[in-house]
C-alpha cells in the first residue's frame, strides 16, 4: 500500500473512533444528568483505551506523511490536504478530502458535547458547594462531633460521621 492510501486507511480508521468518542460522550451526558458515577467513571476508562487507539494511529499517519512528503518533494509542513489534491490527480485526493471533512464534522460535533457536559459538571459541582453550604450554616453555632462517642450535653451535638465501622 502507497503512503497516500495507507493515510486515508489510518484516518478512516481515525474517524470511526472519533464517533465512537462522540457516541461515548453523549452516554456521558445521560449519565451526568442522572448523577450515575460508576457508569461515568467506565465511560472515563473507555474513552481513555479509544484515545490510546487514536494516539497510535496518529504516530503511523505521521510516518506515513514524514515519507509522503519525500515521495512528492516537499516539506512536512507544505504537505496540506490541498497540496496533495493538486498534486495527485486520482480519486484519492477526492477520497483524502472527504475523510478530513467528515472528520472535521465528527470533531465539531463532539466539541459540542463535551462543552455540554463540561457545563453540567460545573452546574453539579455549584449545587453540591450550595448544598454544603446550607449544610454548614444550619449547624453554626452547634457543636459537631466526628465520632461515636459524644461530649457533654448530647442536646447540642450533631454527628456528622459516624464511627461505626
Amino acid at each position: 500500500m502507497d503512503n497516500l492510501s495507507k493515510i486515508i486507511t489510518i484516518l478512516e480508521n481515525e474517524k470511526i473512533i472519533y464517533e465512537k468518542l462522540l457516541s461515548l460522550s453523549m452516554e456521558k451526558k445521560n449519565a451526568i444528568i442522572e448523577g450515575k458515577i460508576k457508569e461515568l467513571d467506565s465511560f472515563l476508562k473507555l474513552e481513555g483505551n479509544l484515545v490510546l487507539e487514536i494516539s497510535k494511529l496518529e504516530n503511523e499517519r505521521e510516518s506515513a506523511a514524514d515519507n509522503l512528503a519525500k515521495e512528492l518533494g516537499c516539506t512536512r509542513e507544505e504537505l496540506t490536504i490541498s497540496y496533495i489534491c493538486d498534486t495527485i490527480k486520482d480519486k484519492r485526493g477526492n477520497q483524502l478530502k472527504d475523510v478530513a471533512d467528515s472528520i472535521g464534522q465528527v470533531l465539531g460535533k463532539l466539541k459540542e458535547v463535551n462543552d455540554l457536559n463540561g457545563k453540567l459538571i460545573e452546574q453539579s459541582l455549584e449545587y453540591i458547594n450550595f448544598s454544603i453550604n446550607l449544610v454548614a450554616d444550619s449547624l453554626d453555632g452547634q457543636k459537631v462531633i466526628y465520632e461515636g462517642k459524644t461530649e457533654g450535653n448530647k442536646e447540642n451535638n450533631v454527628r456528622l460521621f459516624d464511627a461505626k465501622v
